[in-house]
């Protein structure tokens, strides 16, 4: 035996030894390596095929818990809280920060934005599907209990019938076009909520001339001495304020969101009056630190 042939017999048993086998040849080792790394991708597609499916599965065991028509926690000692805020229109979506509504009567341009905003603003009250016409002592409430309506409920239709008789309707341009503008103001939906009447002896001066058990009534002046001289003669349509029978607030088919307005009829000419409208209900407090049951904004009538 050559010194070559012996070397080669020496590793070739060194390597019998080691493994157990034979050295495997280069494309051997090739073809384990990529057998190998298949069963790893293969494994781990497989692995994260069940890791998605079980969370879907967990994800849709959680939502059959959650109710859609209405949150777990809501009321008093919640962050929904359970005294509603007040809102107005025109607000304008492309300036958020301002509470400014300034107009001249003789030109429409300068309120186009404002009647286009309240039309908007309007369109769903002409959608009366799957609303009932209420009167007498039908409200909401027949069909909402806890927070929550049943399968039958149809919301109270809310009219505008009497806003336009008042001069608060799209043929004036709610108003801006005599400069007696015309302000929607509205409550907060809270779920559950609904007006609690006054005890007698309990009703604000301020109210006590328009005041009607089961709604709630609006009262707007200045926020200063002075605005309160600026501001004039002020209509409330309906003078009661809202009904309460659109209440409770429930997440229901086509539930209109009721509202009433305010007309200032003697606005001064190129004076800004600040004002502040408050909601009166047993139930509704007036915070002038959180702006809760209130809201400001301003009013300028320019004209030459």
């Amino acid at each position: 035996m050559t010194k070559d042939e012996a070397g080669k017999f020496v590793e070739e048993n060194n390597t019998l030894m080691a493994n157990g086998r034979t050295k495997p040849s280069a494309k051997t080792s090739l073809s384990t390596f990529i057998y190998n790394r298949l069963q790893i991708v293969v494994f781990y597609i497989f692995f994260y095929i069940f890791l998605a499916a079980f969370w879907i599965a967990c994800l849709a065991i959680f939502l059959q818990t959650i109710d859609n028509s209405t949150p777990k926690y809501y009321g008093k000692d919640t962050i929904i809280g359970d005294n509603p805020g007040v809102g107005y229109q025109p607000w304008l979506k492309d300036q958020p920060e301002s509470t400014l509504i300034k107009f001249n009567p003789k030109n429409s341009s300068s309120y186009a934005a404002y009647t286009n905003t309240i039309n908007k603003y309007l369109e769903k009250y002409s959608k009366i599907e799957k609303t009932r016409k209420c009167s007498g002592q039908m409200s909401n409430s027949e069909f909402i209990k806890e927070g929550k309506a049943n399968g039958k409920a149809e919301a109270c239709r809310f009219e505008l019938t009497e806003f336009n008789k008042a001069g608060c309707g799209n043929d004036t341009d709610y108003g801006f076009q005599k400069g007696t503008p015309c302000i929607i103001l509205s409550l907060n939906r809270l779920i559950g909520w609904q007006p609690k009447d006054y005890e007698k002896g309990q009703i604000p001066d301020e109210l006590k001339d328009r005041y009607a058990p089961g709604h709630i009534t609006f009262y707007c002046n200045g926020t200063s001495e002075i605005d309160d001289e600026l501001i004039g003669a002020v209509e409330y349509i309906p003078k009661e304020g809202i009904d309460g029978r659109y209440y409770p607030y429930a997440v229901m088919d086509n539930y209109q969101q009721p509202f009433a307005m305010v007309k200032f009829k003697n606005l001064p000419k190129n004076r800004i009056v600040m004002v502040e409208c408050g909601a009166y209900a047993a139930n509704i407090e007036q915070d002038q630190e959180s702006r809760s049951g209130m809201v400001t904004f301003e009013l300028l009538r320019e004209e030459s």
